[in-house]
């Protein structure tokens, strides 16, 4: 038990003195992957912008004209939790594949195996601030303009990142050895959006399930997202600290079988690729 204990602080330290040496090529990494994106679009760069706004415009009009569901606040929900969603599916999705789709690099580089799924994960996070940049503005032309809990808007996003960054690291590393988990895993994602209050609220959960629904950590940060930006209240701290702890505590499992591995996982990717 002892042991136990000292791995995992030893193992932190060692993962931030690899991120000191290593993070230059993650941000090359992700810069590349953006630029990529950016090439195989006519828009290039713009498209980061265009896309979300095309998205927020189409919400608007579905919603609020043509259902008039609510109007603008509705709309305002929705692309809250929707917008909040898209970023941990669309991370994780691409943190999965990191360890087995750059496999080429692994032969050439012998760099940490947790890289390649935190590259993935950076990739979208980028491309999710820019979409949240526009929905804000959304929100401030909607009647809800920026606050003062705005200043807890980092805690939110830095929570979400680690709970995405903790559920990437193991996934990546399980795709290698089980392929069809990308398959179930985006069959479990359907199923989440809708168990996270993506398309309702927390106040319309009933009582007594609202302890299972927020044993789901995205469910009280789509809440605190909306607090904060549509409702002028401060965030769920207490959902903040177990989103958090969640990702950590994964954070550190991934860690510790990427290094257990980290012998033998090239060596199975290439027998199977």
């Amino acid at each position: 038990m002892p042991a136990e204990t000292t791995a995992s602080p030893g193992l932190l330290a060692q993962c931030f003195d690899a991120w000191s040496r290593y993070r230059d090529i993650v941000w090359y990494r992700t810069l590349a992957g953006l630029k990529s994106e950016a090439r195989q679009n006519f828009l290039g760069y713009l498209w980061l912008l265009l896309e979300p706004a095309i998205t927020t415009a189409i919400a608007y009009v579905v919603y609020s004209v043509i259902w008039n569901n609510g109007g603008t606040d509705r709309v305002v929900m929705l692309l809250l939790g929707t917008m909040t969603w898209q970023w941990f599916e669309s991370a994780v999705t691409a943190g999965m594949t990191g360890i087995k789709g750059k496999l080429h690099v692994m032969l050439h580089f012998p760099l940490p195996k947790y890289i390649f799924p935190l590259v993935g994960v950076l990739t979208s996070t980028w491309k999710f601030l820019c979409m949240f940049l526009v929905v804000l503005v959304f929100c401030a032309l909607a009647g809800h303009p920026p606050n003062g809990n705005f200043i807890y808007l980092p805690l939110v996003l830095g929570a979400q990142l680690t709970l995405i960054i903790g559920v990437a690291i193991p996934l990546a590393i399980a795709v290698t050895y089980f392929n069809d988990l990308l398959t179930i895993m985006n069959s479990l994602f359907r199923l989440m959006l809708f168990l996270s209050g993506v398309v309702f609220e927390a106040n319309q959960v009933p009582p007594a399930a609202r302890s299972y629904f927020y044993a789901n950590p995205m469910a009280g940060l789509i809440e605190s997202y909306r607090n904060i930006v549509q409702h002028n209240e401060p965030p769920i701290f207490a959902a903040l600290g177990y989103a958090f702890a969640w990702g950590l505590v994964l954070m550190v499992i991934g860690l510790l079988w990427s290094r257990h591995i980290d012998g033998k996982i090239l060596k199975h990717v290439k027998h199977h690729a």
